[in-house]
């Protein structure tokens, strides 16, 4: 596995920094930001390109997303300075995205005030494990991080909570304690594949955009998986090259086994059950 260093509680890899992480409590949020939550492979540049689209098609921003810096807490190769910083210089409306656990993101986030809006995106634990562990196969050769972690040690990692980022139940659960709160709109990667129009509209209301339909129903068709496969492929960012696999609902079948598949569900009804948070798994 990458070299990964433990932060309150939460396993991180070289890409974060101990510094960074420290400053991110104290994070300054803008009245006007759109604040993007997910865990890894939950369907994040495909809603960073939603709101931008959105945000850019409305006039409210020039900036494009190919200039937003996935992770406020993050130093990535192509950007080269800590996300943090390099938002520091952008125009507001920003769009902020972290991947961060509840407990470690910025307070005027998980404390909220002012006007600022956030949208949490989720995805099914198995098919968040089976689109993580595929994209770092493709990506560590392109970082020089070559590791060839077996399946088998991966999903039981992951399972397990030994994975970067932590713990997938504790980053779900402890952004859905924010699920009342009228800052937030929780969103369902699987309701997205389903009915992505449906969501576009969603998101549109929550951040008060008017637009025509005609102009909703191009942000659509500019954000399907095919449409976005293209144009990351077309992007000159090497990592985002890598982003789109199958975009599917139900794809962890092809590699979980059926001793896996229970462990999993075993882990699921124990952690969510009661808690209002479910997911569909095809």
């Amino acid at each position: 596995m990458d070299q990964m260093f433990e932060y309150k509680g939460t396993l991180f890899n070289h890409m974060f920094t101990k510094d960074s992480l420290d400053v991110m409590p104290d994070y300054v949020i803008r009245d006007d930001d759109v604040v993007i939550v997910t865990y890894v492979k939950a369907g994040t540049n495909w809603i960073i390109e939603i709101v931008n689209k959105l945000m850019r098609a409305a006039g409210k921003t020039d900036v494009h997303a190919k200039d937003i810096p996935w992770c406020i807490e993050v130093t990535l190769p192509a950007f080269g300075k800590p996300g943090h910083v390099i938002m520091e210089d952008q125009p507001s409306p920003r769009i902020i995205h972290t991947h961060l656990p509840w407990h470690l993101a910025p307070k005027m986030i998980t404390s909220p005030k002012g006007k600022f809006k956030a949208i949490v995106v989720m995805r099914n634990p198995k098919d968040t494990a089976v689109s993580w562990y595929q994209f770092n196969r493709k990506l560590d050769p392109s970082l020089g991080t070559q590791r060839d972690t077996p399946w088998d040690e991966y999903v039981q990692r992951f399972l397990d909570g030994k994975v970067i980022l932590g713990d997938f139940y504790d980053h779900a659960l402890g952004w859905w304690q924010m699920r009342d709160d009228p800052h937030f709109l929780f969103l369902k990667y699987e309701d997205m594949n389903k009915d992505l129009s449906g969501a576009v509209r969603k998101i549109k209301q929550f951040l008060d955009i008017s637009l025509d339909d005609v102009t909703t129903a191009s942000v659509v068709e500019s954000c399907t998986f095919a449409s976005l496969t293209s144009t990351w492929a077309d992007s000159g960012n090497p990592i985002k090259t890598l982003i789109a696999r199958k975009g599917k609902v139900g794809d962890w079948k092809n590699s979980f086994s059926e001793s896996q598949s229970k462990a999993y569900d075993a882990k699921y009804r124990e952690r969510l059950d009661g808690t209002g948070l479910q997911f569909d798994f095809e």
